[in-house]
């Protein structure tokens, strides 16, 4: 995923954007993969905080 590049490269806040938009298309659909989509943006946001 596009937001799992940005934040290996340390653009947390673009990668959480794409990430957010992804996790609102998968949650309309009713994707099973939304799921995924959260616990990476847990992730994220921890590596995120981490930084601060």
């Amino acid at each position: 995923m596009l937001g799992q590049l940005l934040a290996a490269q340390g653009d947390f806040d673009q990668a959480l954007n794409y990430l957010q938009q992804s996790l609102q298309i998968l949650q309309h659909l009713r994707s099973p993969d939304a799921e995924i989509v959260k616990r990476i943006i847990s992730r994220i946001q921890q590596m995120a905080g981490d930084r601060s």
